[in-house]
């Protein structure tokens, strides 16, 4: 092919000349071929590396799960009477045995009205009913359907359906959405209304108290807050009034403008004798939410009035005979011959991590055993083990020659990943540094390496020391600190985290942590003399430290209010209390303070009175405060240490703390004892996968890189070949062009002097 693209070969010298050239350009072109093998064999490498590195971290990954926390502290739980209890357990849950025996399940209330010959036909009611503190609107067009829709909708606490006995009979019954006596339903109707009691024939004669304190009290229902009105928090129209008898004395309470703290304080006004009142700050048995109620101590003799103590929940009227058609009760059973109760047949607090079902009852005795789970340890032992073997197997398995043929695996006598493999073999099998030479390694726990290069679990061996010793079984695996103080606590560490050796890391605090704190500058010696607002702000709560605290949380304290009952409006506040702690110091002084630690634990608080050293304000004053609480700081091994609320992590570059984070809950700063970390077998596997396939310097990567590079070489000098082999392409058919031409030329040439021979000759005698 000549470089016009058009090819007459040999038509001049009838050499074929197109044979030769690419003949030629064989030759040129054979180091080529040398290339493309040296290509192959790199891509080879860079994909064995590749799935060396895959494998690798399939082995971290085993690590990871052996390394975790509580891996080791597994447990397992049985019953004996599956029919009757059935148990599971979490990790770190204690071990032991124990017999119950369950006498009653808890069941759940239902209440059931009179009976309806429609559930379509309108009631006829207009009005409003309180159900477990939420009042619902009924109003005269609705029927038993549509009621019912309401009450759920509302989300109460209580489901309202329909049965129907027959065609001709419709009951609507309300049950309880929780268990036990703490789920009875709460029912009351508004103020003089009748709804409950005479349209759906719920109510019969007399009360009994709805939440009673032991023997001599009672409470209320839980409210959001102790400071608004109690008709307001439940949202009535028209909340009631009237002169309640508590004792036999009369108190006259208005819901429409009494609080919880208010009605509080016109009983302890009236003078009751042994009879007291107050504002408590409870934790919901349902919700898990900080709430308030009303507690009465001294007497259980209560007689309402205008249904003002049913709103409240104090007293239940009682239900017409028939009505209650099954009972909120608690189970009732017995463990280890100790009686107990709880509302739930779902109890998760009776055995500390373990969750027991009730399921029967009826006296038998379940045996409950709870045992370390040793199946589930071995199990991922043996993934460990297993993921180390397929390691050695796939680098076994690039490495290999055949002495038959000649032919060597991708890694053959690769010094890259024997070094990997050597180190971690190394590393898994020898001595954890840190621990007792008497239980130090793998090989005490029943894993040995075989002359294969192979780890192999003798189970009847690890069987028996994780029976027997599973804290040290546990220690030689995973990644562990054990502090000399009990205020001090391991939390994590890193793979930067260097063993510390049987001395340990000293632990030097320079500041404990502390929460933000501020207290008031006089004691509330009085009840307040009129409403006052405290305000709060500051980066805890998500609002500003400037008055006027851009998104700030505001509380109205009502006049009248205690100092028990101040402590009591902050902690129930849902927007405020659980950030902030309020509780009287010693002086008798309103104090505030962060539920965290640490300089991000920042909040203000300012009133809308000055403190007037009267004792009837709280004493917080009109000018903002401003507090924050500190982060703990200290040294850890004498290194640098960065501390956020009571936790202490290890940072200074290249020390051996680096990467240990422990919690310290001194309350005071100085020497806290040391620290002894260990690094188990299962951490150094992640330290060294980390390592080992780290982006930038790991030796895979960079050994990978190399090959990329190379490959990158051969790729530039693939390209220059071609460039001259094009080059030498063109200039041998310019030769043989020029040749071609040439020859054509001489054949030219030698056709004009044939034909001249030709040419007749005449003599001069002929003219």
């Amino acid at each position: 092919m000549g470089t016009s693209g058009i090819n007459f070969s040999g038509l001049a010298s009838g050499i074929d000349t197109e044979s030769i050239i690419q003949k030629l350009l064989t030759i040129e072109k054979q180091p080529a071929q040398q290339l493309q093998k040296q290509q192959k064999s790199l891509l080879d490498k860079s994909a064995a590396y590749k799935t060396v590195s895959a494998q690798l971290l399939a082995f971290q990954t085993a690590g990871i799960a052996l390394n975790r926390l509580r891996s080791f502290e597994i447990v397992k739980a049985d019953s004996s009477l599956k029919d009757n209890v059935t148990v599971t357990a979490n990790a770190g849950a204690q071990i032991g045995q124990h017999d119950l025996v369950v006498n009653t399940l808890a069941a759940t209330q239902k209440i059931g009205t009179k009976t309806f010959t429609s559930q379509t036909d309108p009631l006829g009611y207009n009005g409003q009913i309180v159900v477990n503190g939420k009042t619902l609107q009924v109003r005269d067009t609705d029927s038993l359907q549509s009621l019912a829709s309401s009450i759920n909708a509302a989300q109460t606490g209580v489901t309202a359906s329909i049965i129907s006995p027959d065609s001709t009979t419709f009951i609507l019954t309300l049950g309880s959405n929780n268990s036990g006596a703490q789920g009875k339903i709460s029912l009351a109707d508004s103020g003089s209304g009748t709804f409950l009691s005479s349209t759906l024939g719920i109510f019969g004669s007399g009360s009994s108290l709805q939440h009673a304190i032991s023997t001599t009290g009672a409470a209320s229902n839980n409210f959001s807050d102790s400071a608004t009105s109690v008709g307001t928090l439940l949202g009535l129209t028209s909340p009631p009034s009237g002169n309640i008898q508590i004792a036999g004395q009369s108190v006259s309470i208005d819901l429409s403008v009494d609080s919880l703290s208010g009605v509080a304080s016109k009983i302890n006004a009236a003078g009751i004798s042994g009879v007291s009142a107050n504002v408590k700050s409870v934790t919901d048995p349902i919700t898990h939410a900080t709430v308030q109620r009303l507690e009465i101590s001294g007497t259980q003799s209560f007689t309402d009035s205008n249904n003002v103590l049913s709103n409240l929940g104090i007293v239940q009227q009682n239900y017409d005979t028939g009505r209650e058609l099954t009972q909120g009760t608690d189970a009732a059973f017995t463990i280890d011959g100790i009686s107990g109760t709880r509302a739930s047949n779902t109890v998760t607090d009776l055995v500390a991590g373990v969750t027991i079902n009730l399921l029967k009852d009826g006296g038998a005795k379940s045996t409950i055993n709870i045992t370390s789970d040793t199946d589930t340890i071995k199990s991922q032992v043996n993934e460990y083990v297993g993921a180390y073997n397929k390691l050695v197997d796939t680098v076994q398995g690039f490495s290999q020659y055949d002495g038959s043929t000649g032919k060597t695996g991708a890694l053959f006598a690769d010094v890259t990943t024997q070094n990997v493999l050597d180190s971690l073999t190394s590393g898994i099998t020898g001595q954890v540094n840190g621990l007792s030479s008497s239980f130090s390694l793998i090989s005490q726990a029943g894993v040995t390496l075989d002359q294969s290069g192979h780890l192999n679990v003798d189970d009847s061996v690890l069987s028996k020391v994780l029976t027997t010793n599973l804290k040290d079984v546990a220690r030689i695996f995973r990644s562990d600190g054990v502090a000399s103080n009990s205020l001090v606590h391991f939390v994590s560490a890193t793979g930067n985290t260097k063993p510390s050796g049987a001395t340990g890391y000293a632990l030097n605090i320079t500041q404990a942590a502390e929460q933000a704190s501020t207290t008031a500058g006089t004691a509330q010696s009085q009840t307040l003399g009129q409403d006052e607002t405290l305000t709060f702000g500051g980066s805890l709560l998500g609002a500003g430290t400037v008055v006027p605290f851009e998104n700030g949380k505001s509380i109205t304290i009502r006049a009248g209010s205690s100092l028990t009952d101040v402590v009591s409006a902050i902690n129930g506040d849902a927007s405020v209390g659980k950030f902030l702690s309020a509780s009287v110091d010693s002086n008798g002084k309103l104090k505030i303070s962060s539920r965290q630690y640490g300089s991000s634990s920042q909040f203000s608080v300012i009133s809308n009175f000055a403190d007037t050293g009267t004792g009837n304000t709280t004493g917080i004053g009109n000018t903002a405060i401003v507090v924050s609480g500190k982060d703990v700081s200290g040294t850890i091994n004498g290194e640098t240490a960065r501390g956020t609320g009571q936790f202490l992590l290890g940072i200074q570059s290249g020390g051996k703390a680096n990467g240990l984070q422990l919690q310290v809950t001194a309350a005071t700063s100085g020497s806290l004892g040391t620290v002894t970390y260990t690094s188990g077998v299962a951490q150094f596997v992640v330290t060294s996968a980390i390592a080992d396939t780290d982006a930038t310097n790991g030796i895979l990567t960079q050994a990978t890189n190399s090959i990329q590079a190379s490959l990158d070489g051969i790729q530039k000098d693939a390209a220059a070949l071609d460039e001259r082999v094009k080059a030498k392409e063109d200039a041998l058919r310019r030769q043989f062009s020029a040749m071609e031409g040439a020859i054509s030329k001489i054949k030219a040439s030698s056709a004009g002097i044939a034909s001249l021979a030709s040419i007749p000759t005449y003599s001069s005698s002929s003219k």
